[in-house]
Order: structure tokens, then C-alpha cells, then sequence
């Protein structure tokens, strides 16, 4: 059971990295808790009230998987685990987390995390706050975090393998013996993903298959595209490298509805993860976002499927210039802009040669 449990124990925060979400929830007066965590993990979790009025005492759960793991698990086990087993929880480690004011931050060290001996692998570990969402939260969409550990294979001399026998002259081979298995090195290789609280869309931060708005004073441009109808709305998504090599160069593709937006080239360390920034083109209304990672296929990973991720995005204003927000940024309230003035050019006045006078015609 203590190793099951230990599947999710790793979660490891340094609360330096803790992955800010500024202008996220701005519904009025509620908690808004999300976990702490560092890339890769160590000892240290805590959860940040982000909310605008307090938090009352909830849960902080860690789930942790080793990669290529069948079914989960794979993590190791440690002594005086117990304490935190929770059987409302099972296969994670729990922790208790007080009341926080708003902006307060709770930090806590895994008293066994120097304990425990990882096998040589890759281990992911998916954290939560408000476990069983019991806090009334602005934002009900930011409460999981993920990261990950790399144990590296320790240096060591391979066995020589058995030379094959040999058969005695006159006489077939023996059939009783197995054959000789040939050795072949296998090469480590990345692994690319985003993190599961990776999309930051318009001031607005999400799991990802959720819905985010995009916040009043967020968009960068409107007006744009063939009908005039779209906004640019500044974006940014979170990658990490959970393989065992370095990514050197490869793209990350960006499409709305179907259509790409944008293509950003990348590059990952082994164990690194970053923001990556770029823009946006939403149209009004209901917005289809996927990120696709490595779209090519450029790079050869350990695991070719977690390379895709969607989002909807709700932009619930107008980007053709009709109509605009109100000062407030209140979704729905609409200023019409002032009209334009025609203007009327005069062309200067010609000058006006002087005419010459003629002559008088005499009379007699």
C-alpha cells in the first residue's frame, strides 16, 4: 500500500518557482488556491491563495507515476510514510493546509523525500489543491499542477555476454542451449509535453479541455483578419522535457478552429521547462485552441503521444471596432465609438491674372 501511496508523494515545489497566474480570476471576493511546485521536483510544496478573500483549511494531494510505468505506480517506497495516508485519498500522499489569507502562501517539506532511493528513470507527478473542492474558489480550473524527477542511470561496466559455442567437428549444434541474445545499446531520447496547468490565454490561466475567458484590457490589437472581427490576444503556454535528452530545435504549431495562427521554434534541455510565448488571433465568441508540439514529428521521444492539447476560449466581446468594452472591462457592456466627421477639402483659389486694358477707339 506504501508504495501505491508513494506513487503520489513525488511533487516536489520550490516555491521560487511558484507559476504566478496575475490577472486570473477576477470574479468578485472568493479564494482561489493553486499548488506550488519546481521543475524538477524536491522536497518542497505549498499552495498560494490567489483569491481576494480567505481560504478555509483544505487538502494538498501528490500523485506520482514513473513514465513507461503499465498502470501507474512505479515510485518508490519509504519509512514513515504513513503519515501522510489519508483514506480519503488513496494512492496519493496528503498534507494538511490551514486557512490562508489572500496572497498568503503555505510551504511544506516532504519530511520523507531524503528517504526514498529512485530507480533510474523518469517520474511525473501531478499536484493538487483543494483536493475534493471544497473551497469556493474565482477559479475552479487552476487547483492541478504538474512536474517531474530524473534519476539517471548509475555508471557502470556491462557484463561481457557468452561467447557462443562452438560445434564439435562432424556434429550439429547443440539444440538444447538458447541462443546467444545480441546486445544493442538503446540511445536516450527527449520527451516533450506541457504541463497540465499550461495555458495562459488572455489573462486567463487553465487546465487544459477546460474553458478560459479572455479578460477586459487583455487584447493587444482588434479589427484584424479579412472581416475585421478578430482580436490579438497575448498567450503563453508551459513545456518541459521529461526524457533523457536534450531537444535541441523543434517547432510548437498553434491553431484556432482549425487554422494555424502561429509556429514558434523551441529548444528543451533535459529536465527543463519554460514558458513560451506568443499571440494569438480569436474571433468573437467560442474559440478552438490546440497546441501541437513537435507536429512533424521532427524529433524522435520516448513517447509520441502527449504532444497535443486543446482549449475553448471565450472571447465575450467585439474585435471589429463596432463595439467596445466599457472602461470596467465588464463582459457585455458596450460603448459605441464616437462617429467619424467627414472632411471636406477646398482646393486654394487660382490667382487671378491681371487683364491688360485696351485701347479706346477714337471717335472721330
Amino acid at each position: 500500500m506504501r508504495q501505491s501511496l508513494v506513487s503520489g508523494l513525488l511533487a516536489s515545489a520550490s516555491l521560487a518557482a511558484v507559476l504566478t497566474v496575475t490577472g486570473a480570476g477576477q470574479a468578485a471576493a472568493q479564494a482561489d488556491l493553486v499548488p506550488i511546485a519546481t521543475a524538477p521536483m524536491s522536497a518542497s510544496v505549498g499552495v498560494q491563495n490567489l483569491g481576494d478573500s480567505p481560504a478555509p483549511a483544505s487538502h494538498l494531494i501528490i500523485n506520482c507515476s514513473k513514465v513507461g510505468q503499465p498502470g501507474g505506480g512505479g515510485c518508490p517506497d519509504a519509512p514513515d510514510l504513513g503519515v501522510y495516508e489519508n483514506p480519503a485519498y488513496p494512492q496519493h500522499a496528503t498534507i494538511d493546509v490551514p486557512e490562508l489569507a489572500p496572497g498568503e502562501i503555505f510551504n511544506h517539506d516532504l519530511t520523507v523525500w531524503d528517504d526514498m532511493v529512485w530507480p533510474a528513470g523518469t517520474y511525473v507527478f501531478a499536484i493538487t489543491a483543494d483536493a475534493g473542492n471544497v473551497v469556493a474558489e474565482s477559479n475552479e480550473a487552476n487547483n492541478t499542477t504538474q512536474t517531474n524527477y530524473t534519476e539517471l542511470p548509475s555508471v557502470g561496466v556491462a557484463e561481457a555476454p557468452p561467447l557462443p559455442l562452438q560445434a564439435n567437428p562432424g556434429t550439429r549444434p547443440s539444440r538444447g542451449k538458447a541462443p546467444v541474445k545480441a546486445i544493442v545499446a538503446t540511445l536516450p531520447k527527449p520527451d516533450l509535453m506541457s504541463t497540465s496547468l499550461g495555458s495562459y490565454i488572455g489573462g486567463d490561466h487553465s487546465l487544459w479541455n477546460q474553458v478560459q475567458t479572455v479578460r477586459a484590457g487583455q487584447i493587444t490589437g482588434s479589427q484584424l483578419g479579412r472581416n475585421g472581427d478578430e482580436c490579438r490576444v497575448p498567450a503563453k503556454v508551459r513545456l518541459m522535457n521529461i526524457g533523457n535528452a536534450d531537444a535541441t530545435s523543434f517547432k510548437v504549431s498553434v491553431y484556432d478552429d482549425g487554422k494555424l495562427r502561429t509556429t514558434k521554434t523551441v529548444s528543451l534541455k533535459k529536465g527543463e521547462d519554460k514558458w513560451v510565448n506568443y499571440d494569438l488571433r480569436l474571433n468573437e465568441g467560442t474559440n478552438k485552441v490546440e497546441v501541437r508540439i513537435d507536429p512533424k514529428n521532427q524529433i524522435a521521444e520516448e513517447n509520441e503521444k502527449n504532444n497535443l492539447y486543446k482549449t475553448n476560449v471565450e472571447v465575450p466581446f467585439d474585435c471589429d471596432g463596432v463595439m467596445t468594452l466599457a472602461p470596467q472591462g465588464k463582459a457585455g457592456t458596450k460603448v459605441a465609438p464616437p462617429q467619424r466627421q467627414r472632411i471636406i477639402k477646398t482646393l486654394p483659389a487660382k490667382p487671378v491674372k491681371p487683364q491688360r486694358a485696351l485701347p479706346r477707339r477714337s471717335t472721330n
